[in-house]
C-alpha cells in the first residue's frame, strides 16, 4: 500500500508507490496511468472515515507472526468498539471471540509477533459494512506502550493503532448483508498453547491437510479477507507496510486443489497494492467466513501471481489470477456473536465457470442471453437499445441490467497495450438502468410485474467508452445477430410501494434528474402507468444544458395520452397517474424548444439553474413526497445540499449513484 509520507530525496512527490507496486503496473502497461495516484493515499483518516469507523460491528485487521507470516483476524463487538479519536489514531476495545477451536491470532501476533525498529508491529486493516458496501482501507504501526491490554485469560483486547495510510475503496464485489445478532456463550478453554504451537510451525515442517469442514468453507466461499506486506525499514516507513483487503465474486470464485486455492483477480482501481506487495514478498494469509454458521478459516501461506494466458488456464476471462500454496490454516468454528443473511451478490460478480475451455458459444448454452433487436436514436450521442432475452426475465421499473461485453474485449490475451493502457483492466461488464416498465401482473389485486422476455436500455455515448462506442456504432444484421451474457438484474432503486393498510392512498413522490440520470425514472412513471393500487402522483424535475439533453421524444411518450404509453392501460378506472414536469435548462432558450413541448400544460420549462428556491417552487409540498435522486455526481451533490437547506431529512431521500 503506497504511503503518503515524503521523503523528496528517496521518493518523488508525484510518485510513492514501492517498487513491488511499480513492477506490476510495469507489467500491465498501466504505470503512467497511475504514476501520480499515489497522492490519493493519505496519512490520517478523514472526518468521514471517524465517523464511519464508530458504526461498525466487525473489522479485519491484518498481523504478523513471530514468523513474519501474515494473519487476518475479524475483531468483533458493539458499536463504538472501534473509534478514532484523533485523524492518526485508531483504538480499538475487543473482548475476542474463541468459538469451539480456540483463541484468534491476533493475540499472539501482537504480543509475540514480528517486530521491527523500536519495537513497534505493523498492521492493515479495513472497515467494511456489508449493508451498504462502503469499504475503507487503512494500516500503521502500534507501538509497545500502546499496546494497552491483551489477557489471554478474559480475551480482552485494548490497542491503540497509529495510522499510517487510509484510502477509500469502490465496492465492486462486495455482497449484501443483514447482520442478525447470536448471542452465544464462549468457552473459558482459550487454547493458548496450541495457537502458539501452529504459529511456531517451523517452514520445513509439512502442514497437515485440509480437512473436509475447512474445505467446505472455502467452498461456499463469496469473499475472502487478505493480508500483504513489503517491509523494507531502509525507505524510512516510505512504503513500507502491510495490506488488508476485501475480495469477492460469486460462491465458487476460489478454486481448491489439494494445499492450493487459486481465485481471480477482478477489475479495480489498478493500484495493485497486494499484488505488488505480493511480487516483492510472497507470504500472505487469508481469512474465509462462513456466514451462516459463524465459522470462521484463517490462513497463512506463500502466493504466486498468473498473468494473460497462464490465468486463463483457471479463469477463461481473467486477466489476472493468484495462487496460493498453504503452509498454516487454522479453523474457529461458531467463533462469530452474530450471522448474516445474503441480500444480493454484487452485480459486477462474472459468472464461476464451470469448466476451462469453452467458447463463447458454449458459455452462452444454459444461460441468459440478451440479443440487440432495434435502435433508436434521440441525438447523436444518446440511444435507446432494445434486446429481446433468451428467457423471460423479471425486473420492477427503476431496476438495471448488468450485461457481459467480454467477448468483444479484442486485446484478448496480450500483456502490452501501449495505445490503450486502462483496456487491459477493463472486464467489459456495464450496468445500464432498464428504460423500459414490464407489464403489470392481471389478477385484480396483484401488485406484482410480469416475466418479460425484451428490455430497453438508454445509452449515452461516452467519449473512448469501449462499450458505448460500440453500441453507438452498432449496424443490425440479421445474419450476425448481436448476442451478450445477461448476469443480473437488480437493485432497489424503485417507486416505495403504496400502503396497502391504507385504501386509496395516495403515492407522493417528487423524482429528481440531472442529464441521463432519467432513465430510471422513465421506467417507472411507464409502471406507474399500469399501477391499480390507489393514486400515484409524481412531480419530476429534469435538469440538463440543452433541450436535446433531455430526451425529448421520450418526454412527449411521458406526458401523453396513456393509450399511447409503452406497455399501457387505458382503462382509467383501476388505476390514477398524476405527472407533472418541471424542466431545469442551463444553456437552452425558448427559441431552440420544441413548441409542441412548451404548449404542454402538465410541463413547465425553465431556462435558469436549479437551486433551493427554484425546487421548492417547482414542488410546493416537497417536504411531504418521497424523493428519489439520480444523475451525474455533481449534480447529486448539489442537489443533496438544496434538500438539506430546505430541512428535507436524508431518510426521505433515495439515490441512485452507480458508484462500482
Amino acid at each position: 500500500m503506497a504511503s503518503s509520507f515524503l521523503n523528496q530525496n528517496l521518493v518523488s512527490l508525484y510518485d510513492r508507490w514501492h517498487s513491488g507496486e511499480r513492477r506490476v503496473q510495469d507489467m500491465l502497461y498501466i504505470r503512467e496511468a497511475v504514476q501520480e495516484h499515489s497522492a490519493i493515499f493519505r496519512p490520517f483518516l478523514t472526518e468521514q472515515m471517524q465517523n464511519f469507523v464508530p458504526t461498525l460491528n466487525y473489522f479485519f485487521f491484518g498481523t504478523l507472526d513471530d514468523q513474519g507470516r501474515p494473519w487476518v483476524s475479524i475483531l468483533t463487538g458493539p458499536k463504538g468498539f472501534l473509534h478514532s479519536p484523533h485523524p492518526r489514531t485508531l483504538d480499538i476495545k475487543a473482548t475476542l471471540e474463541t468459538g469451539r477451536s480456540g483463541l484468534d491470532p491476533v493475540f499472539f501476533n501482537l504480543v509475540h509477533g514480528e517486530s521491527f525498529k523500536s519495537g513497534k508491529r505493523m498492521w492493515g486493516g479495513v472497515g467494511l459494512d456489508f449493508s451498504n458496501r462502503r469499504r475503507n482501507k487503512m494500516n500503521g504501526v502500534l507501538y509497545p506502550a500502546d499496546l494497552l491490554v491483551a489477557d489471554e485469560t478474559s480475551r480482552k483486547l485494548h490497542v491503540r493503532l497509529t495510522v499510517e495510510q487510509t484510502i477509500g475503496n469502490c465496492p465492486k464485489y462486495i455482497t449484501t448483508r443483514e447482520m442478525e445478532p447470536c448471542p452465544r456463550q464462549n468457552s473459558d478453554s482459550i487454547h493458548a498453547e496450541a495457537w502458539a504451537a501452529l504459529a511456531n510451525t517451523s517452514d520445513e515442517e509439512s502442514p497437515r491437510d485440509l480437512a473436509e469442514d475447512e474445505k467446505a468453507v472455502i467452498h461456499q466461499a463469496d469473499c475472502l479477507f487478505i493480508s500483504s506486506r513489503f517491509i523494507d525499514e531502509s525507505l524510512a516507513d516510505q512504503t513500507s507496510g502491510m495490506d488488508c483487503n476485501h475480495r469477492g465474486g460469486n460462491p465458487g470464485f476460489v478454486r481448491l486443489n489439494g494445499k492450493r486455492l487459486v481465485f481471480p483477480d477482478y477489475s479495480g482501481n489498478r493500484f495493485f497494492n497486494t499484488l505488488g506487495n505480493i511480487a516483492n514478498d510472497e507470504r500472505i494469509g487469508i481469512l474465509f467466513i462462513n456466514f451462516d454458521t459463524g465459522d470462521v478459516l484463517h490462513l497463512t501461506g506463500r502466493a504466486h501471481i498468473f498473468v494473460g494466458k497462464e490465468a486463463q488456464v483457471n479463469y477463461p476471462h481473467a486477466q489476472r489470477c493468484v495462487q496460493v500454496t498453504i503452509d498454516d490454516h487454522l479453523l474457529r468454528k461458531d467463533a462469530l456473536p452474530f450471522r448474516m443473511r445474503t441480500k444480493e451478490l454484487s452485480p459486477y460478480n462474472p459468472t464461476v465457470p464451470s469448466s476451462q475451455h469453452r467458447t463463447i458459444e458454449e458459455q452462452l448454452v444454459g444461460r441468459t442471453t440478451a440479443t440487440l433487436s432495434g435502435i433508436t436514436k434521440h441525438n447523436k450521442d444518446i440511444s435507446t437499445f432494445r434486446f429481446n432475452t433468451s428467457r423471460p426475465i423479471r425486473y420492477i421499473p427503476g431496476q438495471y441490467a448488468v450485461l457481459d461485453f467480454g467477448q468483444f474485449n479484442t486485446l484478448g490475451y496480450r500483456h502490452m497495450a501501449l495505445d490503450n493502457p486502462q483496456s487491459l483492466n477493463d472486464d467489459y461488464v456495464r450496468t445500464w438502468t432498464i428504460s423500459s416498465a414490464p407489464l403489470a401482473e392481471t389478477g385484480q389485486e396483484s401488485a406484482g410485474w410480469q416475466r418479460m422476455s425484451e428490455f430497453t436500455i438508454t445509452v449515452k455515448r461516452k467519449p473512448g467508452g469501449a462499450i458505448s462506442n460500440l453500441l453507438h456504432d452498432m449496424v443490425l444484421d440479421d445474419r450476425q445477430p448481436f448476442t451478450v451474457p445477461l448476469i443480473s438484474t437488480g437493485g432497489s432503486f424503485v417507486l416505495p410501494s403504496v400502503p396497502s393498510s391504507i385504501p386509496q392512498s395516495t403515492l407522493k413522490a417528487a423524482m429528481i434528474s440531472g442529464g441521463i440520470g432519467s432513465t430510471p425514472f422513465i421506467s417507472m412513471v411507464r409502471g406507474a402507468r399500469q399501477l391499480r393500487q390507489g393514486p400515484v402522483d409524481i412531480q419530476w424535475v429534469i435538469s440538463a444544458p440543452y433541450f436535446s439533453n433531455i430526451l425529448p421524444e421520450i418526454l412527449q411518450d411521458m406526458i401523453a395520452p396513456e393509450e399511447s404509453m409503452e406497455g399501457g392501460n387505458a382503462d382509467r378506472t383501476k388505476h390514477s397517474l398524476t405527472l407533472a414536469v418541471n424542466v431545469f435548462l442551463t444553456r437552452g432558450n425558448p427559441e431552440t424548444t420544441s413548441p409542441t413541448l412548451l404548449e404542454l400544460s402538465s410541463t413547465k420549462f425553465h431556462f435558469s439553474r436549479l437551486d433551493s428556491q427554484s425546487l421548492l417552487a417547482a414542488i410546493p409540498d416537497l417536504q411531504d413526497r418521497q424523493i428519489l435522486l439520480c444523475g451525474p455526481e455533481p449534480f447529486m451533490d448539489a442537489v443533496k445540499k438544496y434538500l438539506e437547506k430546505l430541512g428535507i431529512p436524508a431518510a426521505q431521500v433515495m439515490v441512485e449513484d452507480f458508484n462500482f
